[in-house]
């Protein structure tokens, strides 16, 4: 009819486990490596790990996924900065690239020699450029990506602020999402 209708329910509806979730990368030795971090205490707080494939594809080889609220238990800063060198021990990474709100815990990576790189954390133009990687099919995710896969189902448009002319994720289920986005 020509109207404007606003996109319903899953963020992600080009989101293939067909054609994004593989067995294996087809990565070098020495190829590049980021890890993306979106942080949480109560929330979760989930590491990527990226790289980037002969192929030219970006590759989430890894992921760390730990929920405060889920495990009962908050993490302190300390804690995470730990399990992130235990998460990426033995692979050489380019940068850290998380949230800038996060200010705390990037202050404690820089301390520990890691070198960050604050996120872009414009919601909307992340998602639009994610959603260009899928249709391009130039980032994929290894199956063991258990909780970054999931979230790709459980990831959708706020309806709410829908009829209000705004296009807004609902804010569950999006801790790995973030994590892409970045």
């Amino acid at each position: 009819l020509g109207l404007w209708v606003v996109a319903e329910g899953v963020i992600y509806d080009m989101f293939d486990t067909a054609k994004h979730v593989v067995e294996k990368a087809f990565c070098s030795e020495g190829t590049k490596r980021y890890v993306s971090c979106d942080y949480g205490t109560q929330n979760a707080t989930v590491f990527l790990l990226w790289e980037l494939g002969n192929d030219g594809i970006w590759y989430c080889t890894d992921e760390y996924y730990y929920s405060g609220r889920d495990e009962s238990t908050q993490k302190t800063d300390n804690a995470y900065a730990d399990d992130l060198e235990e998460f990426i021990a033995g692979r050489n990474v380019e940068a850290i690239i998380i949230d800038p709100s996060a200010a705390s815990f990037i202050a404690l990576l820089k301390q520990r020699g890691f070198k960050v790189r604050k996120a872009r954390n414009d919601v909307l133009d992340g998602i639009r450029f994610v959603g260009t990687l899928l249709n391009l099919c130039q980032i994929a995710f290894l199956e063991k990506c258990v909780n970054t896969i999931k979230e790709f189902g459980s990831y959708i448009w706020d309806a709410k602020a829908c009829e209000r002319g705004e296009d807004k994720p609902i804010k569950q289920h999006d801790h790995a999402m973030d994590a892409v986005r970045y």
